[in-house]
């Protein structure tokens, strides 16, 4: 009975924890869950900004910014995971992103 009621305060305190993060630190908690895959080839991103329409512009850095995969990595990788963890995100966007119609960018699948 003891763990079950101090569980429950855990899961409580823990709840307060996320309702008073900002904005930015959910999106920060949420690319901390990617950052050390990035790290491991060289890159990371950074939050340049979050607009007041609740918009997240992302640069990508390092080997990151120059990489043909960026494209997947920013659709398939970056912007879910703000979407699924900060819901209140209306749009994700990387100002530095590889050029889709560049013959070395690698798209990823339309399934």
């Amino acid at each position: 009975m003891h763990f079950e009621i101090f569980h429950y305060l855990y899961i409580l305190q823990s709840l307060n924890s996320i309702k008073s993060m900002t904005l930015k630190e959910k999106v920060e908690q949420a690319l901390d869950t990617l950052r050390p895959y990035l790290e491991t080839d060289g890159g990371n991103v950074s939050v340049e900004e979050i607009t007041a329409d609740n918009v997240v512009r992302l640069k990508l850095l390092g080997a990151c910014a120059s990489c043909s995969m960026s494209i997947m990595t920013f659709k398939a990788g970056l912007e879910q995971a703000i979407r699924k963890a900060v819901p209140e995100i209306t749009a994700v966007e990387a100002i530095n992103l590889t050029d889709p119609d560049s013959p070395d960018a690698t798209l990823p699948s339309a399934n």
